[in-house]
């Protein structure tokens, strides 16, 4: 027989809840490739990325899987319950290949940091759940990381689209069409 703890449940749910919601929004206007938002089994986290058809080099020295996902430009932004590297739960982003020229930098969110020694972008989560609108901030911090790509390593600003309710383009519900009488 195996307890758990209800609450610790509802705020594991609503942090990946907002998080998921936050990316999606956030993915929505990008007009490249960009899979959905989806877990990674690595650590556990939620990431959103947008790829950019420019074959980089990956690093030897890392893992297969690692060096197949570092084969082209990508932007990844995600929420984490916490690594070895950032022991936070919060957001981090980063670009691949990494640029120079991140120092210093407004990140969209008051609380959120470039931290070179890990190579990422962090927003704990506390700073995350102070702002007015959470879900708003996630959107803001993506948008803020990707204006880094197109500042410091080129990457085209006319992939963005405009944005809508989210990643469906509406939550309003159709309006049914009228019958047609010549339908009959």
């Amino acid at each position: 027989e195996r307890h758990w703890d209800r609450e610790a449940a509802r705020l594991i749910w609503t942090a990946l809840d907002l998080a998921a919601g936050g990316l999606q929004a956030w993915q929505a206007p990008f007009q490249g490739h960009r899979p959905r938002v989806g877990v990674m089994w690595g650590e556990f986290d939620l990431s959103a990325t947008r790829h950019r058809a420019r074959p980089t080099a990956p690093p030897p020295d890392r893992p297969a899987f690692m060096q197949n996902a570092q084969v082209s430009a990508y932007v990844s932004v995600g929420f984490s319950f916490g690594t070895p590297k950032a022991p936070h739960a919060g957001l981090y982003a980063y670009i691949w290949p990494q640029p120079d020229g991140l120092e210093g930098r407004s990140w969209g969110v008051d609380g959120a940091a470039w931290h070179a020694d890990a190579g990422l972008v962090l927003l704990p989560w506390t700073a995350l759940r102070e702002t007015a609108d959470p879900h708003h901030a996630v959107v803001a911090f993506g948008d803020a990381v990707y204006e880094a790509a197109v500042e410091t390593a080129g990457w085209p600003s006319d992939l963005i689209g405009p944005r809508c309710d989210g990643w469906y383009m509406s939550r309003t519900p159709p309006t049914p069409a009228a019958a047609d009488p010549g339908d009959r």
